[in-house]
């Protein structure tokens, strides 16, 4: 298992939208992350931030290439969630690991 961290922005005042409409994803977008490779992705938000942990069978890089094949799966909700995330420079950041725990004992970052 590959895990990932990741932060996105949320456009100022959409937070609520956010949570609202993402409370349950389209089936066809569910089954194509999956048959990318995700096994597990959580998403924490605190204000306008998002905080995604994302764990991979085959690696984030490689996830991306695998959804990408796939083509357009949803261009309605791909819409939809580009509305609401913020497109600045510093809005999609990938987090670097600093601790962790988990059933192998504990670890610095990778």
């Amino acid at each position: 298992m590959i895990t990932v961290g990741r932060r996105t922005r949320i456009r100022p005042g959409r937070e609520a939208d956010y949570a609202r409409i993402h409370a349950q994803i389209p089936d066809a977008v569910h089954a194509a992350i999956r048959r990318a490779g995700v096994e597990r992705w959580h998403i924490w938000i605190d204000g306008s931030t998002l905080f995604h942990s994302i764990d991979t069978i085959v690696g984030y890089a490689r996830f991306l290439e695998e959804i990408g094949g796939l083509g357009p799966i949803d261009p309605a909700w791909d819409d939809i969630i580009a509305d609401l995330l913020d497109d600045a420079p510093d809005a999609d950041r990938i987090l670097d690991l600093v601790w962790a725990m988990d059933e192998s004992g504990q670890h610095g970052g990778r």
